[in-house]
């Protein structure tokens, strides 16, 4: 009779202790989502092992092109880039950059046509973002936008005559 209250017992116990489980876990279900942003925090890490821009020797009617690498980490902001023509961004760019100083960075350069630049990976390696785009300053109407962050290793730019293109290849 003993053992049959001993287990009677070990049952009500378990069942206890199960019902209070299940409460623990619905009471911190809300903090699922903070921990998830730390356990996986949001957006793409960027995996690019060099950037290279190389212009045509015909780009631009024969003047140089400005060319920016943009790097996104908030996604409201990145949603509002990408709707951006070159001409928009290269107006506002300075602009976006001191009123949200934590999550838009970019890097500016200008070439002549013919000429071309590697910039190296680790500036962009490993960085979270929700979107990195590269921005072209053509005389010609278009977007003259590509879209970057779903690119890995090397990143290849081509600017042609009226506009560009970027691709990626692993070593």
């Amino acid at each position: 009779m003993r053992n049959v209250r001993f287990v009677h017992m070990a049952q009500r116990t378990s069942s206890a202790l199960l019902a209070l489980c299940a409460l623990l876990a619905i009471a911190l279900l809300p903090a699922c989502s903070t921990v998830n942003g730390l356990m996986f925090p949001p957006g793409v890490k960027l995996d690019w092992e060099s950037v290279s821009v190389y212009v045509d020797p015909a780009a631009n009617r024969d003047f140089p092109v400005a060319v920016d690498v943009v790097l996104v980490s908030d996604e409201a902001l990145a949603r509002r880039v990408s709707l951006m023509r070159s001409q928009d961004w290269f107006g506002a760019r300075d602009a976006l950059r001191k009123t949200h100083p934590e999550d838009i960075e970019f890097d500016s350069v200008e070439l002549a046509p013919g000429e071309s630049i590697t910039l190296p990976g680790k500036r962009y390696s490993g960085k979270r973002v929700f979107a990195a785009y590269a921005f072209a300053d053509y005389f010609s109407a278009g977007d003259h936008r590509v879209r970057l962050d779903t690119l890995k290793g090397r990143i290849s730019m081509e600017l042609g005559a009226t506009d560009f293109s970027a691709s990626a290849s692993r070593k």
